[in-house]
């Protein structure tokens, strides 16, 4: 039991300093850590909750930059989003789960990658009113899989103009809105155990403090290489999981 949270606390640190210096992927990067020593179910119960740990400090910090007009409009889709992807996850059997938490994995992934070669296309112009309804698809996504709702927010963030500061803000906003939400959509589904608490805080308190060890580097140009090495490791780990 030791080992298991000590490896919690390892994967959490990692992922919370990745995470801050990368600007994305600590949720990614968790999971397929997590279902290997806690099993898919678990695992994507966790990463409800150990990313409190990176995106309440990032709220902290920058608490001035935060949009937090959209990240209500936000708020109005995560909710009812996590509340039916919460129940599609009471359904869904281990084999299958640790095959979609794969190809969430391969799609992220190859998409950090093919983006530092090709010119990918990106929404543009778009209007905070169509985010409750990105905030529906995030909401159901994150909850089912355990990840992916950041990165579904900071495109449409992205895309409605700000800037890499202010989506950095308002993505920790709604990152904690999300993991709320979706341990309400899991309790509410009967999934939340006292197993997860032990775990959970632990989780926490490590990618809290791998967040404040990323603050140290985040102030440098995001470095290609970096994320080359971030999509690739995922893709292996979702194919892994996948075969």
């Amino acid at each position: 039991m030791i080992s298991l949270y000590l490896q919690i606390a390892l994967v959490a640190l990692i992922a919370g300093t990745l995470d801050t210096v990368a600007g994305f992927g600590g949720a990614l990067l968790l999971l397929p850590v997590l279902v290997l020593i806690a099993g898919p179910l678990d695992a994507v119960l966790l990463a409800a909750i150990i990313p409190l740990g990176w995106n309440i400090p990032r709220l902290i910090l920058l608490r001035g930059a935060v949009d937090w007009r959209s990240a209500g409009l936000f708020a109005l889709g995560v909710l009812p989003g996590a509340l039916v992807g919460g129940h599609i996850l009471a359904t869904i059997d281990p084999d299958t789960l640790r095959t979609a938490i794969g190809a969430l994995l391969i799609l992220f992934g190859a998409y950090y990658v093919l983006r530092l070669y090709l010119e990918l296309p990106e929404p543009r112009g778009l209007g905070a009113t169509i985010f409750p309804v990105i905030g529906l698809v995030a909401g159901a996504v994150g909850s089912v899989v355990g990840a992916g709702d950041g990165q579904i927010a900071a495109g449409a963030l992205g895309g409605a103009g700000m800037s890499l500061r202010d989506i950095s803000a308002t993505g920790g906003a709604i990152g904690g809105i999300s993991s709320v939400s979706r341990l309400i959509s899991y309790a509410a589904s009967g999934l939340l155990h006292e197993g997860l608490i032990i775990p959970g805080a632990i989780g926490v308190a490590a990618a809290c403090a791998g967040t404040f060890l990323g603050i140290r580097f985040s102030g440098r140009s995001r470095d290609s290489t970096l994320e080359l090495l971030i999509g690739s490791a995922l893709v292996l780990a979702g194919i892994r999981m996948v075969l």
